[in-house]
């Protein structure tokens, strides 16, 4: 496993997943402030920086350690679907060892997650706050620029809200001189408010598309901000804008432009990315690719497919090059009911499908089951005509958020709100009858009732190794039952902020309370 990584500034985003490189990005160190944003192009290339940091939600580097940090992984290793981290032992990747029992340092902590995410605001940041004032530019155009940034500083603020609580906010760059480099932190419920704003311009009328063309999928839309706001506001458990937030979800459902995969297990092929269910995904491509270990910035693929593909791996259904994190709990796959298609699509087990000659390198915490929805495909990067980096160049999207997720969310904020439960129990069935092959009039004694225990369950189901459980079992309130044996308890929930932003602060940001 190559860790040893030297930083070149990132120079393009690939914004389809069928690799199209959509648009070069000039890095904005070499060309003076004043005369880079000033035309239209100029502000487009800038929101395209701003989405780049997106690509390095798998991997990046600072000054002399690489840090793996995969987005849903770093989530899904708080819950209890994983039976460990895995790796080569707690020596590898000691940090995510340590998150996993809830025993992470300040010394420890994700720095360079930290780092990506608050790049990615300041290049919202600008996008936001320089549109305006560009002439030329139509103000349709002016209208989904600004509101394209402000959906993605809200995604990159509610990321970094989700993991530490109370962080330091800033809408205006800093500049030393006018706008001092140390900025305040803002508490958990400040934050939350700031975020729901950007999300309250992204989701009026008219400032988003609903659906955007084949060479723009992976931009944001409506809908996508849609899902946003209400991935944040119930994280949060504000019931005051639970009604909004149904009222917005029944918007997407009522649009008729998505529908659920008719096979769950289609959705994490190729053919399964910006299917009739995405709402929003990450792209990765594998041409082009050009990211390699001295290049990890560049554009093309993503290396979570190997960071959770078996090590030494010997067979003809999976890649080659794995490093063995993540096998899979033996109680997830026991949870699932006899019949769901969900299990044989999302966990690969060896134990009971294993083809002839196929066999792998144990390693820490081996079940003999792996994240399949994920897992490098053998022809996973089939595409790459590199000299090195091919298992940094899978062309996965990430999935962020689903149709399954909004009818599921529905039901939920019914159950809530002491809404209908007949369509709460509509929503939540057609869910499971995707999943059990059928549909929903003929489910027959698999038909579930909609109450929180059973949408919760479902939730498990349907999102395995998505990044929701762990935050789904918060906002339920059942994390400190549920994750006892790990060492959870409430005053785990925020992530120690690294120390190295602590010192840098000049003592004005607080530690928490880990």
């Amino acid at each position: 496993m190559k860790r040893t990584i030297y930083p070149i500034l990132a120079t393009a985003l690939i914004i389809s997943s069928c690799g199209t490189k959509f648009l070069e990005v000039t890095p904005t160190t070499t060309v003076p402030e004043e005369t880079s944003y000033a035309t239209e192009r100029d502000m487009t290339k800038a929101l395209m920086a701003a989405y780049a940091p997106l690509q390095v939600f798998d991997f990046s580097f600072g000054d002399s350690e690489s840090e793996y940090h995969p987005y849903q992984f770093i989530s899904d290793i708080l819950a209890d679907d994983y039976n460990a981290v895995g790796g080569s032992g707690p020596g590898d990747c000691p940090y995510l060892q340590l998150m996993a029992s809830f025993r992470l340092t300040p010394e420890q902590s994700l720095i360079q997650f930290w780092s990506d995410l608050y790049k990615g605001i300041y290049r919202s940041n600008i996008v936001v706050g320089r549109t305006d004032g560009v002439e030329g530019i139509s103000q349709a155009s002016k209208t989904r620029l600004i509101s394209e940034g402000r959906f993605l500083r809200a995604f990159y603020y509610h990321v970094l809200w989700k993991f530490w609580g109370s962080v330091p906010y800033y809408d205006v760059n800093p500049n030393g001189s006018t706008i001092p480099y140390i900025v305040p932190q803002m508490s958990e419920d400040e934050l939350y408010g700031k975020i729901i704003e950007d999300l309250d311009a992204a989701v009026a009328p008219g400032a988003l598309p609903d659906v955007v063309m084949l060479s723009e999928v992976g931009r944001a839309t409506r809908f996508a901000a849609i899902m946003l706001r209400a991935d944040v506001v119930m994280l949060k458990g504000d019931m005051d804008r639970y009604a909004s937030v149904l009222e917005q979800l029944s918007e997407i459902i009522k649009s008729n432009i998505y529908a659920l995969t008719p096979s769950f297990e289609d959705i994490w092929k190729d053919e399964g990315e910006w299917n009739c269910e995405s709402i929003w995904e990450i792209n990765y491509s594998d041409n082009p690719s050009n990211r390699t270990w001295d290049d990890i910035y560049a554009p093309g693929g993503t290396v979570f497919p190997t960071f959770i593909g078996p090590d030494s791996y010997k067979g003809t259904r999976f890649a080659q090059e794995g490093y063995g994190f993540g096998p899979v709990s033996k109680a997830l796959k026991a949870d699932f009911e006899p019949g769901d298609t969900r299990c044989d699509a999302s966990i690969q087990d060896f134990n009971t499908n294993k083809l002839k000659g196929e066999k792998y390198n144990a390693r820490q915490g081996d079940t003999g089951m792996f994240n399949k929805k994920y897992m490098g495909r053998a022809d996973g990067n089939s595409n790459f005509i590199g000299n090195e980096g091919r298992e940094l160049n899978f062309r996965t999207n990430m999935r962020i958020y689903r149709y399954s997720d909004v009818l599921l969310r529905s039901a939920e904020l019914l159950i809530r709100t002491g809404g209908d439960q007949v369509l709460a129990d509509k929503y939540l069935n057609e869910v499971r009858a995707r999943a059990f092959g059928t549909s929903s009039a003929s489910l027959g004694s698999r038909a579930r009732t909609a109450t929180l225990d059973n949408i919760l369950q479902e939730r498990r189901h349907e999102f395995a190794f998505e990044g929701n459980r762990f935050f789904d079992l918060v906002r339920f309130g059942v994390a400190e039952e549920v994750l006892a044996s790990k060492g959870y308890t409430t005053q785990k929930r925020y992530l120690p902020i690294p120390q190295s932003e602590i010192d840098k602060s000049e003592g004005t940001l607080k530690q928490n309370n880990y």
